[in-house]
Parts: C-alpha cells; structure tokens; sequence
C-alpha cells in the first residue's frame, strides 16, 4: 500500500502487482483521459485535499456505497457538495474509511447508472473495492493491518500482500 498525506487524514492506495502503480493513481490517469469530466475531476482532488486538510475524514463526507457498509464512495453525498458548492456529477472514487485519520482510496470511474453494479464503467472497480474492503476487514482482526491507538497511522509489513 502507497500513501499520501495531510494534516489530518492519510490516504492509502493498495497496488496490484501487475499494474505496477497503486490503484489511485490508476484512477488518475484513466480519469485524464476524460477531458470533458476535467471539472468534476478537479473538484474531486479538491474534496480529497479540504476533507484532509480542514475536516477530517468524517462519514458526512463519504457515501455508503454496496453491499458492503464500510464500502464508500467520494464525492461527499449531494447536500454536503451543495452546502460547500464544490459540485462533482458523475464520477465515483471507491474507498474504505477506518477512522476520521485514515482513508484507503480504491478506483473508480465515471458512473452513468443509478446502482452501481449495474454500470459497465465501474461495476468492476466498485465489486473489487468490496472484495478489499472484506480482506481488510479480515486483516485487521488478525493483527495483519493495525491502527495505532489514536487512529492514526496504519501499520502493516511493506511486503504485505493481499490475496482476493
């Protein structure tokens, strides 16, 4: 897992050994391509930053997304982007919130259906995000991943490699 960070939320991005770059910045390139999609993108990336600069990762920002309830999606639901005006339409960036410190930020793309699994754009992107979200799940109760008491930081072996 790759991260970056601000003053009060890490993000982590897992990395598939065959694509050789962490699954965030996947999302990022593919999304470049996107030109008519640059706002919406450019206002995703500013969520990320205010949400890790100013907010925290509090669950207001974060919309419950599958099957799964700790599987989530950015942009913020439509009133938080209403009442901030930092407007994103279609695209959905799956992600796993542990604690207001700490986001792993899955993939994604630009959704055209109402339920996800029924988009060809991300339903992949959005059922690989709820198998993560499981094995995370798992790991953490095995002591394989752990949060440090305040929340904070994760750790985990720099060779660790999930299997889904």
């Amino acid at each position: 897992m790759k991260n970056f960070s601000f003053e009060k939320v890490k993000y982590y991005s897992f990395e598939f050994l065959e694509k050789g770059e962490p699954e965030f910045i996947d999302f990022l390139h593919r999304m470049e391509k996107e030109s008519e999609y640059q706002e919406d993108m450019d206002n995703l990336m500013v969520w990320l930053e205010e949400i890790g600069k100013y907010y925290g990762a509090k669950q207001k920002f974060f919309r419950p997304e599958g099957y799964i309830s700790d599987t989530t999606a950015l942009p913020p639901p439509g009133r938080i982007m209403v009442s901030h005006n930092i407007p994103v339409r279609n695209i959905r960036l799956y992600c796993m919130r542990l604690s207001e410190h700490i986001v792993i930020l899955f993939n994604g793309g630009i959704k055209t259906t109402e339920k996800a699994q029924d988009c060809r754009n991300v339903s992949g992107y959005f059922k690989q995000a709820n198998r993560l979200v499981k094995k995370i799940d798992q790991l953490i109760r095995e002591h394989e991943i752990q949060l440090n008491q305040n929340q904070t930081e994760l750790s985990f072996q720099d060779n660790l490699i999930i299997e889904i």
